[in-house]
């Protein structure tokens, strides 16, 4: 919120990312001199993080870069972008051996991080899938192995709290 990029709590590229993103979907941003080059400016720091993402060693980061970036060109309507993108994610999550579920041994506890890590697997498993049913009928194929283990392997327990003397 007060533009924080110390990476202490989120990455740099995410700031400006956000908040150019945000200004793109503002209408009649284009009307004002200095907000579009606000929005430039933006723009030219996040493709700056990201370049630095991309050089970096953090595959999931990377993966959590390259999901922004493809939902972001999702909004925008840039489709090829956005497939590249996604293919970028992919890759970067095998790299970083992100899955839904452990190759050895028990389910971790459900930490932020966890969470985290499951809720980028499910965005990328869903823009999959939506570019397929909705743009341009490329079968999903770099997803199967983490929707395998989506469908079949990871469990869930859902806990409902139910407020005292409601039933």
């Amino acid at each position: 919120m007060r533009g924080d990029t110390s990476n202490t709590v989120v990455h740099p590229f995410f700031i400006p990312a956000t908040a150019g993103l945000g200004m793109h979907l503002c209408s009649g941003i284009g009307d004002s001199p200095a907000m579009v080059r606000l929005h430039a400016k933006h723009g030219q720091l996040a493709f700056e993080q990201i370049a630095e993402i991309n050089r970096g060693f953090d595959a999931a980061l990377k993966a959590k870069a390259f999901l922004f970036i493809t939902s972001g060109s999702l909004f925008g309507r840039w489709i090829q972008l956005s497939r590249q993108y996604l293919t970028k994610a992919c890759i970067a999550l095998n790299a970083a051996s992100l899955r839904f579920t452990p190759a050895t041994g028990r389910p971790p506890e459900l930490t932020e991080d966890v969470k985290e890590e499951l809720s980028v697997l499910s965005q990328i498993i869903y823009f999959e899938n939506y570019l397929f049913l909705t743009v341009d009928g490329v079968e999903p194929k770099m997803t199967v192995r983490i929707e395998k283990e989506f469908r079949h392997e990871l469990q869930v327990r859902v806990r409902f709290l139910v407020p005292c003397g409601v039933y």
